[in-house]
């Protein structure tokens, strides 16, 4: 991740990312992007604060680096705060 331009080497695809990341994402790796884009909408929750991915403006985040909070050395299952939210609907 770190020879691709990240700050760090997250989970591709992290929840936690920001627009600039999701952007480098789309590019570096479509797939990733579009299944997150799937999820969020069958979920009805998007990890941005202000757009779904699918939404997202190619060019929103530019000049921005792709950051991503750290997540620590074992991660924090980050899924989970994606989906929390969902699994209470049920």
């Amino acid at each position: 991740m770190y020879l691709l331009g990240y700050n760090n080497s997250n989970c591709v695809g992290c929840v936690k990312g920001g627009m600039a990341y999701w952007n480098k994402i789309r590019v570096d790796f479509p797939e990733v992007f579009n299944n997150m884009a799937i999820t969020e909408r069958k979920i009805g929750r998007s990890c941005l604060k202000k757009t779904f991915l699918d939404e997202l403006d190619s060019s929103a985040g530019r000049g921005q680096p792709p950051l991503v909070s750290d997540c620590g050395s074992v991660g924090e299952g980050c899924e989970i705060e994606l989906l929390k939210e969902y699994s209470l609907r049920e």
